[in-house]
């Protein structure tokens, strides 16, 4: 049965493998045309397999052969089109075209074998990480342009003046910092500088992680209260070998 095409103009075009060109509209133009369905697929064009059959689409002067349609799709193949070969016996029908779905036959499998990597990693580096005793659990990567520590043999310390919250509730919406290149830990306390209580204390923060937000140990009414940020440091190949540290005065606004 030849499957004959309808003259009119396509947005896309494809190339089968006998070197015949044809016109096609995407899964999107179709709808829009068919909001409701009530179209039907009569055959599969594909590029690089040659079925055998009486199923044929003809048109300006060209002729392809044609798969018997068929629901099941095979993991490899996508649909990229549809050719509308439409006709007083058979009104809203389409050629379907399937093509190689490249995603799904090299990348997924690609994609797999990265996530079973990073799944190994992400074990090593857990494993790595309970053998260091205080690690803070809400650290996560944390990256900012022009935050890096270039100089191994120092340590870079977050510049800290204001820290703002909402007034009657005690999460803090604020990244307590390690900048990446430093080669320690960082741990954060924050207290009050009047009265010396300690409202917050973070544990251990590797280079290039930050703790984005946190509870202090109270809700806090609205206003301006003066803290101190104390920051210590200590050795990333021995956790307990103390380093240089700060105390940064700043202020709590609860707003």
């Amino acid at each position: 049965m030849d499957w004959h095409i309808r003259e009119q103009e396509y947005s896309r075009t494809f190339k089968d493998t006998a070197g015949n060109v044809w016109g096609y509209m995407t899964a999107k133009e179709l709808d829009r045309r068919y909001p409701n369905g009530g179209y039907r697929i009569v055959a599969d064009l594909k590029k690089k397999e040659k079925p055998s059959g009486d199923l044929f689409l003809t048109g300006e002067g060209k002729k392809s052969c044609l798969y018997a349609y068929d629901r099941k799709k095979k993991r490899t193949e996508r649909t990229t089109g549809y050719i509308d070969v439409s006709g007083p016996d058979h009104p809203d029908s389409f050629v379907r075209i399937r093509t190689g779905n490249v995603l799904r036959g090299v990348i997924l499998p690609a994609v797999i074998l990265l996530l079973l990597c990073g799944l190994f990693l992400l074990g090593w580096y857990l494993s790595q990480k309970e053998e260091v005793p205080g690690l803070d659990e809400a650290a996560v990567s944390y990256k900012v342009e022009g935050m890096e520590n270039t100089d191994p043999e120092s340590i870079a310390l977050p510049g800290v003046s204001r820290i703002e919250m909402e007034a009657g509730t005690t999460r803090v919406d604020f990244p307590l910092v390690n900048p990446e290149g430093n080669t320690c830990y960082m741990k954060y306390t924050i207290r009050d500088a009047q009265t010396d209580e300690v409202l917050y204390r973070s544990g251990l923060i590797g280079p290039g992680q930050a703790v984005l937000s946190f509870d202090i140990n109270r809700p806090v009414e609205a206003g301006t209260y003066d803290i101190l940020l104390q920051v210590e440091t200590s050795d990333l190949d021995d956790y307990t070998v103390q380093l240089n540290g700060a105390e940064i005065p700043a202020e709590l606004e609860a707003k």
